[in-house]
């Protein structure tokens, strides 16, 4: 005879079904008796006093079977006898029809989300595949980290934006229209600057190259210590969020 299923014997503590041990033995020796056992769960009793172990060992052993159910079993491949004797048993069990066309789930580029930027959620829209917490972790003890850098920001909600490395905020940028000084001087008419760091200046500019307008006409100096990161896009919403309340996040950009 040959196994209809075999399981993995490290499958049962995990799962604290134990009790399908003790199921096979019963099954076993029901088979090889013709006799009904008595499976009522989380009990039994014997008119002995022995356990259910016991009990249906000493079946097993009258139909002339290992009192603990183990069996010798030989290799499929070469015919050999097995090193070791194997558990085998008679258990009832369900196929359950999880079937990988049901279930898989590739996607390159795709629809998002319009408020993170990030794609959507749900194998039948064209969603994301999930990356969670113990994803992460997995493919950090790996040492993948690119790959998740790949899959959290380069096919997720990778953005570049404007950033001070003097304030450290996103906030803080925002084009300058420059004026007819820097026009005449070839210089780029819509320059970034950082409105948090720059001040106003009144009467006439000595470095005219270096100044700009804004809207209204006001000109400004300073604040060209800004420069360009990539970030996902949800933490500029998040950076919205908090200073909505008031809260000011700080960003330390290196050289």
């Amino acid at each position: 005879m040959q196994p209809d299923i075999i399981i993995n014997p490290h499958a049962f503590p995990s799962r604290m079904t134990i009790g399908m041990f003790v199921e096979s033995l019963a099954g076993k020796s029901g088979a090889l008796h013709g006799m009904a056992q008595d499976s009522t769960p989380f009990k039994f009793k014997d008119h002995e006093g022995e356990t259910a172990v016991e009990y249906f060992g000493h079946q097993l052993k009258r139909a002339g079977y290992n009192f603990y159910g183990n069996e010798p079993m030989y290799s499929g491949i070469t015919g050999q006898e097995l090193g070791a004797d194997i558990y085998v048993g008679v258990v009832y069990y369900q196929r359950l029809r999880h079937m990988v066309n049901d279930k898989f789930q590739v996607r390159t580029t795709g629809p998002v989300t319009p408020l993170t930027g990030q794609p959507i959620k749900g194998r039948s829209k064209g969603g994301g595949i999930r990356v969670g917490e113990m994803e992460r972790d997995a493919l950090l003890a790996h040492g993948t980290a690119f790959l998740l850098q790949d899959r959290l920001l380069n096919c997720s909600d990778y953005t570049k934006a404007w950033i001070c490395k003097s304030c450290g905020s996103f906030l803080s940028t925002q084009p300058s229209y420059a004026g007819q000084y820097t026009r005449s001087r070839g210089v780029e008419a819509n320059r970034v600057r950082c409105r948090r760091c720059s001040r106003k200046v009144k009467g006439v500019v000595e470095s005219k190259s270096e100044a700009w307008e804004d809207r209204s006409g006001q000109k400004w100096l300073g604040g060209e210590d800004v420069t360009v990161v990539a970030v996902p896009g949800v933490l500029r919403y998040l950076d919205v969020e908090l200073a909505a309340m008031g809260i000011r996040l700080e960003f330390k950009v290196g050289p």
